[in-house]
């Protein structure tokens, strides 16, 4: 499971988002053989050492003895004997050693293997994006934008729709705060004011929620990859929050980074943001316009503003197109 190292090594990468997955499915495709995540090898060493040693040894020997009846009695002989000796020193050492295949290993292999099977595209232009069919591996280099609706729905949470919503409601109550009938009429006004508070308030959140999960907010997240060229293109990067190898996915925001991964469709111009949404891409782009500039002019002409245009204070941008060409990318990693 060796890589062609016939053309210049690659410099180390470090990764921030890996589909480890389909990196992993990819691999064992191309090597056509299961693949190995850990490999263990030992080794043995034994060393023995034998010795022997023999020999010839004559002597003289007598002995003596009482004998019952015969008194005293000697004898005297001559004695003969072999000696052999042998002994055995051993010594040995063992070791044992365990790799385990990582998945930048392997991502480090699928990319030398599209590299040198040449099936990755360099995507530099919308003319290389243009050349390329649904499916085809891509590599670009690229800094990100956010989605500005994504940006919304992160900080226009439920909680925080509810209690606006319950705030408006008592303020309109408070206007209207009864000066005649005395304390009954006083409860009443109240009591009517809580209903109203709780009935919009959790009407208010509910449709959030249902916004949020039309967006896919909790899983995936999108982004906006400005490929350099003329006319400019947008890689429309769609992320999987699970595969994200840092704790925060907006790190993709802060810097320049490569991204390889399969292209899932054509080039298109001017694609509505709502494209891959549910209900909200029954929503005709130019509403969005126009409910943005109702807001800006709700603002401007709010006692706090002065008649000064809000975009003064605060940038109300939430593009309702994707402007110029663009073409959907499913990423494999992305790394630095």
């Amino acid at each position: 499971m060796k890589a062609d190292t016939a053309h210049t090594l690659r410099p180390p990468i470090a990764t921030i988002y890996q589909n480890s997955d389909q990196v992993a499915g990819i691999l064992q495709q191309i090597v056509r053989q299961p693949l190995l995540t850990e490999e263990s090898r030992e080794m043995n060493t034994f060393v023995v050492d034998d010795t022997n040693a023999t020999g010839k040894a004559t002597g003289a020997a007598e002995a003596r003895a009482r004998m019952p009846i015969l008194g005293n009695a000697s004898a005297r002989g001559e004695v003969t004997a072999g000696l052999s000796s042998s002994w055995t020193q051993s010594s040995g050492t063992a070791s044992r050693q365990q790799f385990v295949y990582s998945q930048a290993y392997n991502l480090h292999l699928v990319r030398e293997y599209l590299q040198a099977g040449g099936h990755l595209t360099q995507m530099a232009s919308m003319e290389d994006a243009a050349a390329l069919a649904p499916g085809a591996f891509v590599e670009f280099t690229t800094t990100f934008d956010p989605v500005e609706l994504t940006l919304a729905l992160d900080v226009i949470s439920p909680q925080l729709v509810e209690a606006v919503t319950r705030f408006q409601v008592r303020q309109s109550y408070k206007d209207q705060f009864p000066t005649d009938g005395g304390h009954e009429a006083r409860v009443r006004h109240a009591e009517r004011m809580r209903m109203e508070e709780e009935t919009k308030g959790s009407l208010a959140r509910a449709i959030t929620d249902a916004v949020r999960a039309d967006a896919r907010q909790e899983t995936t997240r999108e982004y906006y990859a400005r490929v350099a060229g003329a006319p400019p293109l947008t890689a429309i990067t769609i992320c999987d929050l699970a595969h994200f190898i840092v704790d925060d996915p907006d790190r993709l925001l802060d810097g320049t980074f490569t991204v390889l991964g399969k292209v899932i469709s054509a080039v298109e111009h001017d694609v509505p943001t709502f494209a891959r949404n549910k209900l909200l891409r029954n929503l005709a782009p130019s509403a969005l316009d126009v409910g943005v500039a109702k807001l800006e002019e709700m603002l401007q002409h709010a006692p706090e503003m002065g008649g000064v245009s809000a975009s003064t204070y605060i940038d109300l941008k939430l593009s309702s197109r994707v402007d110029g060409a663009s073409v959907r990318v499913m990423p494999l990693a992305i790394f630095s």
